[in-house]
Formats: C-alpha cells, sequence, structure tokens
C-alpha cells in the first residue's frame, strides 16, 4: 500500500471476503498507507455476482478521471509508549473484569497512578460504533469506546494521561487493539495520549518489572482472590434466600482487596473474611440445579455487558455457571514462554520463567487454602499442560491462543459431568470459529451433551432467548438422567 501510495500511476484494488477477521484491521492500515488515494475494496461473500463487481469497477475507472493531484500526508506509523511512561502519566485501563480493579491498585502500590474504567455501557457502544466499520470484534468496538469516552471527558488531562492495554497469542485481532487505539486517538488530536502496551511474549518480564518491584506480587494475589471470590459469587447466588445478598457480599470483598493492595497488605485475612461471610449467606439447595460450563473468548465471557448479563439469565432459568478463572490465561501466557525459550534454546530465559511459574503455583496453593471446602466444581485450576493435553484431541498445540484453551476446558467439563457448555464469542472471532466447527465433534465423542454457541455483537437477538431456554431445558433433562443412573 506504502508503494502504490507513492505511484502517481497505480491506483488498488482491494479484495477481501465477507467476515475476514485480519482484513478487519489490515483494511485500516492500509487505508492509512494510502493517504487518501482513490482506491476500490470489493467484498465477496457466497452470494456475490460478477455482475456487481463489475460495475463497481466500471464506475472507479470513471471516477479517475476526475482525480485531483495533490499533497497527501506524510505516512507515520503508530506506535506504542515504553511501560516506564507509566512513572509520569495516569493510566487508564479498559474494562474487562473487575481484576482490573485490582490491577489498578497494584499500580498505584508501585506509585504508578492508576485507575480502572467502569464496566462498559449502551454508551461505551455507540461511541465505539461509530469509529469502528463493524467489522471488528465486539471487544474492539466496546475499548475503543471505552477509551474515546474517557478523552472526551472534562475532567481527562491528555498531557498526564495513557492507556494501557495487553496483545495476545494465536491467531487473534486482540494483539491489532493497541494499534488501532493508537490511530483512533491520533485521529481525534490525542496524538500526545499514549498507548502503554503489556506484551505477553518476548518483553512480558521487563515490561511487569518497569511498573513496579512489588507489582507482581501484589497483582497476582489480587488476581487470585478475585477468582475464588467469583467462584463463590456463581456457587452461592443461584441458592440465595435473600435475593441481592451474595452480589453484595461479592463487591464489599473485591472493594477490601482494592484497598488492602494498594496498601501493599498481604490478602490471606481478606480471604478469610471474606469466605466466613459467603458461608453465613443462607441458601436453599432442595432443588438440583443443572450445572453449565462456559468456554469462549476471555472478554466476552467475562464482561457481564459484553455477554449480555448471560450467567444471570441462566441462573434465572434455573442453572449454575462455571468458569473459567483469569489465572488460567496468566499460567497460559507463561507456558508458551516457556516453550519458546526451549525452542530457542534460550536456557537463561527459560530457567527464569520456570521460577516464576513454582512461585505463582505455590501462591495459588496458599491462596486457595481458605477457600478448601467451599467450591466443589473445579475448586483448583489445572495446568496449562494439561488443558492443552486435553484439547490436543482436537487440535494441534502449536495452534495458540484461546482455541486449544476451549477445547481443553470442554473436555475437562465433560469429564466432571457439567450438564450443558456454552461457547461465549464475540461476533466473527476467529479462535472461536475454530471452537464452534470442532464442538460437532466434540459432542459427538461425549454422549450429545448439550452445547449452545452464542455469538455476541451488541445487537439484540430476536431468539437469543429462546434458545437460551431450549438448551436450559435439554441441560435440566440430562441432569435428571444423569440423577436417576445415580
Amino acid at each position: 500500500a506504502r508503494f502504490v501510495a507513492d505511484d502517481k500511476r497505480l491506483y488498488p484494488l482491494y479484495i477481501t471476503n465477507f467476515g475476514c477477521g485480519p482484513d478487519a484491521f489490515i483494511h485500516k492500515y492500509y487505508m492509512k498507507e494510502l493517504r487518501g488515494k482513490p482506491q476500490l475494496t470489493i467484498e465477496i461473500d457466497e452470494h456475490s455476482a460478477d455482475v456487481g463487481a463489475i460495475t463497481r469497477c466500471e464506475a472507479f475507472l470513471d471516477s479517475l478521471r476526475n482525480v485531483r493531484k495533490g499533497e497527501r500526508p506524510s505516512h507515520v506509523p503508530p506506535v506504542t509508549a515504553p511501560m516506564n511512561i507509566t512513572k509520569q502519566r495516569k493510566v487508564f485501563i479498559p474494562y474487562m473484569d473487575d481484576h482490573g480493579f485490582v490491577l489498578a491498585a497494584a499500580m498505584r502500590a508501585c506509585a504508578v497512578e492508576a485507575e480502572a474504567l467502569p464496566m462498559p455501557d449502551k454508551e461505551s457502544l455507540d461511541i465505539g460504533r461509530r469509529y469502528t466499520s463493524g467489522k471488528e470484534c465486539y471487544p474492539a468496538i466496546l475499548t475503543t469506546g471505552d477509551i474515546v469516552k474517557k478523552v472526551t471527558s472534562k475532567d481527562f488531562n491528555p498531557k498526564k494521561s495513557a492507556f494501557f492495554m495487553a496483545t495476545a497469542y494465536g491467531p487473534c485481532r486482540f494483539g491489532q487493539y493497541n494499534k488501532f487505539h493508537r490511530m483512533v486517538l491520533d485521529d481525534l488530536g490525542f496524538k500526545d495520549v499514549p498507548m502503554v502496551c503489556l506484551d505477553q511474549d518476548k518483553s512480558y518480564q521487563q515490561d511487569v518489572a518497569a511498573l513496579g518491584m512489588a507489582f507482581k506480587q501484589l497483582a497476582w494475589q489480587g488476581i487470585l482472590l478475585v477468582d475464588y471470590l467469583q467462584r463463590l459469587l456463581r456457587h452461592t447466588r443461584p441458592y440465595e434466600v435473600n435475593t441481592g445478598e451474595t452480589d453484595a457480599v461479592y463487591k464489599y470483598y473485591v472493594d477490601m482487596a482494592v484497598q488492602w493492595v494498594e496498601k501493599g497488605k498481604d490478602l490471606l485475612r481478606v480471604a478469610q473474611k471474606a469466605r466466613d461471610r459467603f458461608l453465613q449467606i443462607k441458601v436453599d439447595r432442595s432443588v438440583p440445579r443443572p450445572l453449565i460450563g462456559i468456554i469462549g473468548e476471555v472478554y466476552v465471557r467475562a464482561n457481564q455487558y459484553a455477554n449480555a448479563f448471560i450467567i444471570k439469565r441462566i441462573e434465572q432459568l434455573g442453572g449454575e455457571v462455571v468458569l473459567p478463572p483469569l489465572e488460567e490465561w496468566v499460567n497460559y501466557i507463561g507456558y508458551c514462554r516457556m516453550e519458546d525459550c526451549i525452542r530457542e534454546r534460550n536456557w537463561g530465559g527459560y530457567l527464569k520463567e520456570l521460577i516464576m511459574d513454582v512461585i505463582q503455583r505455590w501462591q495459588a496453593f496458599k491462596r486457595s487454602r481458605p477457600f478448601k471446602g467451599t467450591v466443589p466444581h473445579f475448586f483448583r485450576e489445572a495446568p496449562s499442560s494439561a488443558v492443552i493435553k486435553k484439547g490436543s484431541k482436537y487440535l494441534h498445540p502449536s495452534f495458540r491462543g484461546e482455541a486449544i484453551l476451549s477445547m481443553g476446558r470442554a473436555v475437562e467439563y465433560a469429564e466432571e459431568h457439567v450438564d450443558g457448555i456454552i461457547n461465549m464469542v464475540p461476533f466473527h472471532c476467529m479462535p472461536g470459529t475454530v471452537v464452534n466447527a470442532l464442538l460437532e465433534r466434540f459432542q459427538k465423542d461425549y454422549d450429545g451433551i448439550p452445547i449452545l454457541k452464542m455469538a455476541f455483537d451488541g445487537q439484540e437477538e430476536t431468539n437469543e432467548q429462546t434458545r437460551l431456554e431450549a438448551f436450559m431445558h435439554q441441560a435440566h433433562q440430562r441432569m435428571q438422567a444423569t440423577l436417576r443412573e445415580h
């Protein structure tokens, strides 16, 4: 595209297909490189006809006769700021889940001014749609809306602010978010507002260290505690006698965890207090509920607004939900870095990752002890190697990212006799599309276990609730059959 932009004789034709994941972002970079030069994009799908394409090409050629030669802006590639810039600016973290609040608190404990943005809402979605084409995955739209909403707020100071965004492994467009957000900020005139990118690959250790010596430990214990609070929340709320009590207890202890992390204090005492308080909630478990396992894309399955509050809807239909913790992804990116070190014969890097893995596992074991006996389902997170081994029946481990984790988790759920599985993904999610295809074989392998595939893009689907009700009916039937067998 840059070559064509500099050649006065060439005018480009870009051919893509409907739902092409990479092109959702590549086309934006392509247009940026052209710097206003006329071009034609043709999108093909199974309904496309030759006549329409020919007509558009003829119209494009006719329009070139009226092209005016003029100066076009120079190319400025989007860049991200180094992690150490966080010491000079307030860092805003777009919301994915409540874990963001303890991550921001861990930054503040290390003298980095940080704020986790609240859960997105309808305004976030509306703003995000203004600055996206609609072809991007849903999390990109919501995070864009959150960022633009913040920079256009009255109290925003561009000279003292930055935005935090991570990247991802595998065939996933998440790694493009920070580049796209950079372009949006530039177009809005906020070129001086940095995008700070946490690399989950080569420079992960350096990036985390730049946030402060104690950040890693404080953030990890905060993540683990929120994971267990959410386990307790999902195991208690469906059976509560006093509606709303479980949510209130959960929020109280998340807020307490944030306060303690910011002060640099150990969270074991908070864990003990939370355990005791959750056990005091009056529940009625006389009526069994089908256990529903959720897999899928991390952001959508964790963000209540993004998944249309699906967990509460399942509970209203008589179910109980289990969900992979954030610990799963943290463990997985560490596992991938160790695999890379082995392949590259980087034994020094491997030793560092191995030591970190041992420490994290010990911390996870230690942090789980206060909750022993409180959560009967998937109390401790399985090692990434075990999850990948289960998923490798359907997908080769070299296919990195959420797809193999989802398949491994689905196998784990089936082995633990859950009554139904839901794959929740953004519309046109690349790994999610792969998983949806593999679930056909998986369902046959596991006695026709009920499976629901749900894609979210912010649009209200008229048949979504009907599909969910039908799925829950199947899950209830499977649970009843299992109870009769035992």
